[in-house]
């Protein structure tokens, strides 16, 4: 037979042991001082090497042992049937029936059948199907079949199957099946299918079945059942019930006891949603839609006027707070609202700067739970640009202005006027 194709059989033979049972416990097996493999079952104690346990191990290339006591190094593989006490490294892997208690490390692989409480690297994957506590680092993945308390970190994936404590790190993703609970950061997304608590940072997203409890920060979009502390996202947050802060461009909840910022919140029962049909001196027809919740709303607006003999629109977002002065009856609103003038109908073409900014604060009174009236006061500021198809005096919306600045083909015009109208509560 060639010494190749022997090898390869020695190989074989050696990768299969480690998945036969022995009739003796690792924990029963005697103890020794050393023993020296060149392959698996090929060495100072021959065939005897899987019934006894080693303080220290060397195999230069392969090697099988009952358990390890202390220290074992390898040039390509270690394989151990018992458990593991002390320090196992390996040009390429360690592979270990039993439990783990010390530090691993190999150039390509970890594999633990048990539970570890232990440092393990690996240039590429960390595979640990039971408990693990302590510290593990891969270049491609960290994968815990039980649960972990432990500081993570990998170039591309983290999975823990249980729970889930302490710090993880992953290139891509970190996914845990039960709870998690420490800090979580992730190049692309963080998901876990239980309850959450402590910080959570992705590229992309984070999404958390259960409830969350601290902070969830994404470049996209953070997704959570329950939510008490903050979400943070570049686009979308979305919750069942909130009690705390949501900060993104749009933001969902079906409830929330705190504050949503964005461009568009909705909470499905308990918010702010109103239609309003307002006249002000300046603007004379104004529609807009309020929605968000009372500390902090959004304002969607149309608005026209008749102006030198034609009709100018103008759509317009804002921003709102309403304080109550009496329940269900009369509210103080603080507002800040921006129009875009434009003419002859052009909405999406190519406008020059005409933009109609007002401060507001009004007062509204409830008629009944339905309708409410209000009033109050605005402060304008007009700014346009002049450099187009019409000249100053065509573009200027007052003569009364109380301060006015030009600069380049910009005029910047400020004034006081009044606003009033009735508002529809939509429930």
């Amino acid at each position: 037979m060639k010494t190749k194709e022997k090898i390869i059989i020695t190989l074989i033979l050696a990768l299969v042991t480690v998945f036969q049972l022995n009739g003796q416990s690792p924990e029963d097996k005697p103890l020794r001082d050393f023993q020296l493999s060149m392959f698996p079952l090929v060495g100072t104690d021959g065939y005897q090497t899987r019934d006894y346990r080693y303080q220290f191990s060397l195999n230069m290339f392969m090697g099988l042992t009952g358990g390890i006591q202390g220290l074992e190094a390898g040039g390509f593989l270690n394989i151990t049937e018992g458990r593991v006490e002390g320090v196992q490294l390996s040009g390429f892997g360690n592979v270990v029936r039993g439990d783990v208690k010390g530090f691993q490390g190999a150039g390509f692989m970890n594999v633990v059948a048990g539970s570890t409480e232990a440092i393990h690297f690996a240039g590429f994957i960390n595979n640990i199907r039971g408990d693990h506590e302590g510290v593990k680092g891969a270049g491609f993945m960290n994968v815990v079949g039980g649960n972990s308390r432990s500081v993570t970190g990998a170039g591309f994936m983290n999975v823990t199957r249980g729970d889930f404590e302490g710090v993880s790190g992953a290139g891509f993703m970190n996914v845990t099946a039960g709870s998690s609970q420490g800090v979580m950061g992730a190049g692309f997304m963080n998901v876990t299918a239980g309850e959450t608590q402590g910080v959570y940072g992705a590229g992309f997203g984070n999404f958390s079945a259960g409830t969350m409890q601290g902070a969830q920060l994404a470049g996209f979009m953070n997704v959570a059942g329950d939510v008490q502390g903050m979400q943070i996202a570049g686009f979308l947050n979305a919750a069942s019930k909130v009690e705390g802060f949501q900060f993104g461009f749009i933001n969902v909840s079906d409830t929330i006891s705190g504050v949503p910022i964005g461009f568009l919140s909705v909470t499905r029962k308990g918010g702010l949603r109103q239609l309003e049909l307002a006249t002000s001196d300046i603007m004379y027809t104004n529609l807009s839609f309020k929605i968000g919740v009372p500390a902090f709303y959004n304002i969607f607006s149309v608005g026209a006027r008749p102006f030198h003999d034609k009709l100018f629109t103008a759509t317009g977002y804002g921003i709102g707070t309403r304080i109550t002065l009496s329940p269900e009856v009369s509210f103080l609103q603080l507002e800040g609202h921006s129009y875009q003038i434009h003419h002859d109908w052009k909405w999406w073409g190519n406008q020059k700067t005409n933009l109609l900014n007002e401060f507001r604060t009004l007062y509204s009174h409830s008629l009944n739970d339905r309708i409410q009236l209000f009033g109050g006061a605005v402060l304008y500021n007009h700014i346009f640009n002049t450099s187009g198809d019409y000249t100053a005096d065509e573009l200027e919306l007052t003569s009364r202005s109380f301060y006015e600045r030009e600069w380049k083909s910009y005029t910047s015009q400020w004034w006081v006027g009044a606003r009033a109208g009735v508002t529809f509560v939509i429930r």
